[in-house]
């Protein structure tokens, strides 16, 4: 992985950049930051910003027109923009300390002349200066200021003059009138500030308005001399100051950060408390605590739609241009996941796509921890324990509980139900094949689209999976799909696009003597994130929904993910209970849903919910949530019945030799294993191996074992006591993913 593949997907993100007021501010001032000191009383520090943004705070707060008033935010949800000039008077008034810093920098050798002791002249000069570097001063009038020397508040700008250049030394040449260049042959540069229709010296026609050069190497130029309105004079002096010193560092000039006008790009706040503009009492000038409430108005406007938007996001407060970065900087550790900066993100992200969706830019953060995921699995550094479940269910649902099958050897359609519709409610699935198998000449395929491995990272399983799908669809004639799961079509879609797709529910739909009903009156759709660029599918459910005379109230935005994706729950159990939480109160209304794990999340938060195939083919609503190794048996009996119909064959299923084990579990304590995703399969294998080997731990106070059975990447634990009638009671469960080895291992 390079750098260069993570900050391309997050090239155009504008987060952190100015905002929209300080793009239209000659001195691309951080009114954001400036805003945000004044409103805490930081009158000091607020100063400093100000000084070391305009140079001279006080010109600029007396006759800067203010074009950042015209962008700031609030113009656009009707209300008055901060008055940032009032602000800005309040504080200079307010600071008890003006007086400028000194640096300690070692002197330069290079000497510098400017030309006219106008503002951007004394702007140019004094930053040069602050750097050390021999500057002097020319003018043909006696004493400094330009055109301001004619302002009725000269007076106020001499001051504020005197107090910038008060730690700076410097040469002044008053009284003396530059009438050629030769004068000057002795300095290292020259700038010409000479004012509206001053002394160009014939350079004007050559002037570079980016990198402030003329056609003479070492002459610069800029100001009201070249058309700059008085503000743009001042931010030019800096500007070309900064274009000097290149010049002098490497012979070179370089282009210096100009202002930008606007940012076509910026989000418009539309959310944010609509605050009315403070009025100064005294009708001209802020007292403190005025300016202190008119700065707290800023709603410190940034582009943090997916932050704001995403529990995740917004919970770790990451920059997006942050985030790439670390997954590069994760890449070139190898270490232990301590030493990684993103792991904890990473897996806590649903890879949903939501973030994408509100973004204006269109950016997919979700891409960057699928990313991160990926080259973790690849080179054996990822958490290996928080997918390992879902990977062995996605092993039984590719082995022993696919079934793939037609009426003939090939099909013009084919149901492809998902891994997780039959495990929670076995008639979904056989229900919806008999309606599907009147209508088309339908097969069936049973089988897992891969999801597990995607979200885990694990390409080389995805992509074996795909392979093998696709290899089965061309023995079956290449049918059309015929998907109940959105996270299949959309895996299919991603993966498989040259299979042909639909959804059970649009056929369904268009099914005008389909019959359905409901106890319901008022519902809301909850649409899963994976149906998110699926407007078929979501407007078929809509159809069924309403066809059963249910009144639909839309929720205030879909396919948000219910938290499930990404496997989050295994990543981070607190962020998954979070987005839960959220996702359920988003309305007090029952929810149809049609999705088998967004059922099951709602079911265990106890929020009601419907699948909308319960309605649809008017099924008894169950509302229980299967167990783990339930689901288990319901797959391998949605196969056997399927197997029956089809292939008019008996499955027989493997028996395991621990099969015949009887455990006896208190319900919670069940309950709080199978939360752990411990099955009933695995407890019974535990406690087969340490009774048939002999390998446990016995308590002899109370006659309790303690046994453990190693798996690929877990270990898992189960305490247990022997009953007189053979069977087993369990008293607890536990996993880990130390390994333990004998005395020669």
């Amino acid at each position: 992985m390079k750098l260069s593949e993570t900050m391309a997907i997050v090239e155009n993100c504008f987060h952190g950049e100015p905002a929209s007021c300080s793009y239209s501010c000659p001195f691309n001032f951080d009114t954001r930051a400036f805003l945000g000191k004044v409103a805490k009383g930081k009158w000091v520090a607020a100063y400093k910003a100000l000084r070391n943004a305009v140079v001279f705070p006080v010109v600029v707060s007396r006759l800067c027109p203010a074009p950042c008033k015209s962008r700031c935010q609030y113009v656009g949800l009707g209300n008055e923009a901060i008055e940032m000039p009032l602000i800005e008077r309040a504080v200079i008034a307010h600071a008890k300390k003006k007086i400028a810093e000194k640096y300690v920098i070692p002197p330069k050798n290079q000497s510098i002349a400017v030309v006219g002791a106008g503002v951007s002249g004394l702007a140019c000069a004094l930053d040069l200066a602050q750097k050390k570097y021999a500057v002097t001063v020319f003018d043909s009038n006696n004493d400094w200021g330009g055109t301001l020397r004619r302002h009725d508040d000269f007076e106020l700008f001499d001051e504020d003059f005197a107090v910038q250049f008060g730690a700076v030394d410097l040469t002044w040449q008053f009284n003396s009138e530059v009438k050629n260049l030769d004068a000057l042959a002795q300095f290292d540069a020259v700038y010409l500030a000479t004012g509206k229709g001053g002394e160009d010296f014939d350079l004007l026609g050559s002037y570079d308005p980016v990198l402030c050069t003329t056609s003479q190497v070492r002459i610069f130029m800029g100001g009201e001399l070249v058309g700059a309105e008085l503000m743009g004079s001042i931010a030019m002096g800096t500007v070309a100051a900064r274009c000097i010193e290149a010049f002098l560092q490497t012979g070179k000039a370089d282009s210096a950060v100009t202002a930008k006008e606007d940012c076509s790009r910026y989000v418009v706040r539309t959310c944010a408390e609509n605050i009315s503009r403070i009025v100064p009492e005294s009708g001209c000038e802020y007292s403190e605590d005025e300016a202190m409430h008119e700065a707290a108005r800023c709603m410190q406007c940034d582009c943090s739609v997916c932050i704001d938007s995403c529990e995740m996001l917004g919970s770790f407060r990451k920059k997006p241009k942050k985030i790439a970065t670390e997954v590069y900087t994760d890449t070139q550790i190898s270490a232990t996941f301590s030493s990684h900066t993103l792991t904890r993100q990473t897996y806590s992200c649903n890879m949903c796509g939501h973030c994408q969706s509100v973004c204006p830019e269109g950016i997919n953060m979700g891409a960057l921890f699928a990313m991160s995921r990926r080259n973790r699995f690849s080179t054996r550094t990822a958490p290996y324990a928080l997918h390992d479940f879902w990977l062995r269910e996605m092993d039984f649902n590719t082995t022993d509980a696919t079934f793939v099958a037609a009426h003939d050897e090939k099909c013009t359609h084919v149901f492809y139900p998902g891994c997780q519709l039959g495990a929670h409610n076995p008639e979904h699935v056989l229900s919806a094949y008999e309606v599907l198998n009147k209508k088309f000449d339908c097969g069936v395929y049973l089988g897992c689209c891969g999801a597990p491995a995607f979200w885990a990272g694990d390409d080389e399983r995805l992509h074996a999976n795909m392979a093998h799908i696709r290899k089965t669809a061309k023995t079956l004639g290449d049918p059309v799909f015929v998907f109940a799961c959105a996270t299949c079509e959309m895996m299919f879609a991603e993966h498989l696009p040259e299979i042909e797709r639909t959804s059970v529910y649009k056929v369904l739909a268009d099914d005008t003597e389909l019959k359905t009903q409901s106890e319901f009156s008022d519902m809301c759709v909850f649409d899963p994130c994976a149906a998110r660029d699926n407007d078929d599918m979501m407007n078929a459910v809509r159809t069924l929904t309403k066809s059963a005379g249910i009144n639909i109230i839309e929720l205030h935005e879909r396919n948000q993910c219910c938290g499930y994706g990404g496997l989050v729950c295994g990543g981070n159990p607190k962020m998954f209970e979070k987005i839960a939480g959220v996702r359920a109160a988003m309305s007090d209304k029952p929810y149809v849903v049609y999705c088998a794990h967004c059922r099951e999340v709602f079911l265990t938060h106890e929020k009601n919910c419907v699948h909308i195939l319960d309605i649809a083919l008017n099924l008894s609503m169950n509302t229980e949530v299967p167990a783990i190794s339930e689901r288990r048996k319901n797959s391998l009996y949605v196969k056997a019945v399927l197997m029956k119909e089809l292939k008019q064959e008996v499955y027989e299923p493997i028996v395991q030799p621990w099969a015949y084990i009887k455990l006896v579990i208190e319900k919670g304590l069940a309950e709080e294993i199978d939360q752990k995703l411990i099955s009933e399969d695995d407890l019974k294998e535990t406690v087969w191996c340490a009774e048939s080997t002999g390998d446990k731990f016995v308590d002899e106070a109370d006659g309790s074992i303690v046994a453990c059975l190693v798996r690929r990447v877990l270990t898992y634990w189960v305490q247990y006591k022997p009953l007189p009638d053979g069977s087993f009671e369990i008293l607890n469960a536990y996993y880990h993913r130390m390994r333990f080895t004998g005395a020669g291992g």
